[in-house]
């Protein structure tokens, strides 16, 4: 999988010094849960729950204090609660109103952990039938890949590279110009573009893309 403009900005929340929890936003099928196991290599230890399994699900159930739930947390992914160096990852939070709640425990008393949030359903139920904890988290919006990124995922490094060149040289309009027609025709799905990259076939690509 290729890697996103993202994680540059999910360094950067990781390196403050005042972090809080991280809700990431965006639609259906980006790659947020993809491009979070990739910054996960950025951390010794990273654990994954999903809201979706009811194994996860029940941990938030048990009306556990924030020390009890991290511990059993901890207990049943089988990592070292020593261990500072951590990133909690909560999918499809929006299942479990109790999670949401408890973010900000994690943000007043859990401040060691790196704690991260997502949701297949988030954008459309945000502000309606979801509430996060007022001024306890942050948020980070992500987008379908960019014509950058889908660049890069194809193969046309150069031709991402020359992006930045101001202005831009007169031999590189007509090229640039037939990827970004491609681009356009394709988009920015990640699923998609992957198939794309491996086949650099758009016909495969129709059953998809209808």
């Amino acid at each position: 999988m290729f890697k996103r403009t993202i994680l540059k900005e999910l360094r950067r929340w990781a390196q403050k010094k005042n972090r809080k929890p991280l809700i990431l936003r965006g639609a259906r099928q980006v790659g947020k849960t993809t491009v979070i196991s990739i910054f996960a290599d950025n951390f010794k230890q990273y654990i994954y729950l999903n809201l979706e399994h009811s194994e996860d699900f029940r941990l938030f159930e048990q009306d556990y204090n924030i020390n009890e739930l991290v511990e059993a947390i901890f207990f049943l992914s089988g990592k070292e609660r020593q261990q500072s160096n951590t990133l909690l990852f909560i999918d499809e939070i929006q299942n479990s109103p109790k999670a949401v709640a408890m973010l900000r425990y994690f943000y007043e008393d859990v401040k060691d952990l790196y704690v991260i949030a997502a949701g297949s359903l988030l954008e459309s139920l945000l502000n309606r039938h979801i509430s996060f904890p007022v001024g306890r988290v942050e948020y980070l919006q992500m987008h379908p890949l960019s014509y950058e990124e889908f660049l890069q995922a194809i193969g046309e490094t150069q031709a991402a590279q020359m992006l930045e060149r101001i202005p831009l040289p007169a031999f590189a309009h007509d090229k640039l110009l037939k990827l970004f027609h491609r681009y356009t025709l394709i988009g920015g799905m990640p699923e998609i573009v992957e198939l794309y990259a491996e086949s650099q076939d758009i016909i495969q690509l129709k059953p998809w893309m209808t």
